[in-house]
């Protein structure tokens, strides 16, 4: 038991730390949406677009998907202890009020000291109060979530799924992980998904900061936490065998993200992937829900194999992962407002940015811990 919550922090950590990368990835490429970018895809060096590119994409396509399988886990085997009452209490305390937090005091602060309009930052040309008193007015605060969007769907899911157990209250107890055959078909239906809801919502597009573009493999890996604790298969997934689903994510998931990109028009422009009715969105919604499920499992039975010891930074890293997630966007792009002047390559001030920033968002989780209130949301 032990060794297994330790192999899942340290997997949890992990994709914390790729969830700061992404974000400066997006900051100096241009590629994606965030508080402040830096970077224009279309005048970078086609080396730095690669790069950018390929770490966008294929980052893009598991882990927050991975985070929402590890969470599907935990919340099944939460509900199974504290009944539907408590576990709704409980969840509503331990995403909501993070939540809240974010939108109504984190995201109206980066708002105003980091965002320009019209050349000039919001302090220069009105109060906070009045800048906020607009933001309630305007109801702008509805898509204010930042990267805890992440926490607002998890606690639609997680109210949900409770729900539907309250209905549907019985379940098998033991099963095996799902044969190859089952998670290739797995892989087929959540492409399925994912092609029909981007011909509404594509790839970029977003109601309130909710890209539903992405929700169909986010779904469908949440379901998937939920039955491997119903099931008790997750244990299961720790084995050598498994470790195949991560060599393919990489050595096949990569070569055939590079053949859809050339292919599919990369090189003379931009491709069409993200919606509508063309092949290349249809074959880059396959590629992602392939990379999403394939690297979901295959890194669970890695990290269960290879990596299922503690040691003080573990820990101390596993304890303020929460804690990165929610603060590193204000510390991140305070850092990178504050380097602007530098002039270096895009790519290269990425790799100079990032560790800074991780380090500085662990600084911060690990002194804001420090309040008794912050520590208990952030546990």
């Amino acid at each position: 038991m032990k060794n297994r919550l330790v192999y899942a922090d340290n997997l949890r950590s992990f994709v914390i730390l790729l969830v700061v990368i992404m974000h400066s990835n997006v900051t100096y490429s241009g590629m994606g949406s965030w508080y402040y970018t830096e970077g224009n895809a279309a005048s970078l060096d086609i080396f730095s677009r690669v790069i950018f590119g390929l770490y966008g994409s294929f980052v893009q396509a598991w882990f927050m998907g991975f985070l929402f399988f590890l969470a599907g886990y935990f919340a099944a085997k939460s509900l199974q202890k504290k009944g539907t009452s408590s576990f709704i209490k409980e969840r509503i305390f331990r995403l909501g009020i993070p939540l809240l937090v974010y939108v109504f005091i984190i995201d109206p602060l980066m708002v105003f000291f980091y965002i320009k309009r019209d050349g000039l930052f919001f302090y220069e040309f009105m109060s906070f109060p009045e800048f906020y008193s607009g933001m309630i007015k305007g109801l702008y605060f509805l898509s204010g979530t930042g990267p805890l969007w992440f926490v607002e769907a998890l606690l639609i899911f997680c109210i949900i799924y409770a729900i539907i157990r309250k209905i549907f209250p019985k379940v098998v107890k033991n099963g095996g992980v799902p044969s190859f055959a089952k998670i290739m078909l797995l892989i087929f239906i959540t492409s399925v998904a994912a092609f029909f809801i981007r011909l509404v919502y594509p790839i970029g597009s977003d109601f309130l900061n909710l890209q539903f573009g992405f929700f169909a493999s986010y779904i469908v890996l949440f379901i998937l936490g939920t039955n491997s604790a119903e099931r008790n298969w997750f244990e299961k997934i720790v084995s050598d065998k498994n470790i195949i689903y991560l060599k393919l994510a990489v050595f096949a998931g990569i070569p055939i993200w590079g053949a859809i990109m050339i292919f599919g028009g990369a090189l003379s422009g931009d491709i069409p992937m993200g919606g509508g009715l063309h092949w290349q969105t249809a074959a880059y919604a396959l590629w992602e829900s392939f990379t999403a499920i394939t690297m979901t499992i295959g890194l669970v039975a890695f990290f269960g194999k290879k990596f299922s010891g503690e040691n003080k930074l573990s820990r101390f890293l596993s304890q303020n992962s929460f804690g990165i997630y929610m603060f590193h966007a204000p510390v991140l792009t305070g850092i990178s407002l504050l380097c602007a002047g530098i002039q270096f390559p895009m790519l290269a001030k990425h790799f100079m940015i990032f560790p800074i920033a991780y380090i500085a968002s662990l600084a911060v989780s690990f002194a804001l811990r420090r309040i008794p209130f912050i520590a208990k949301i952030t546990a």
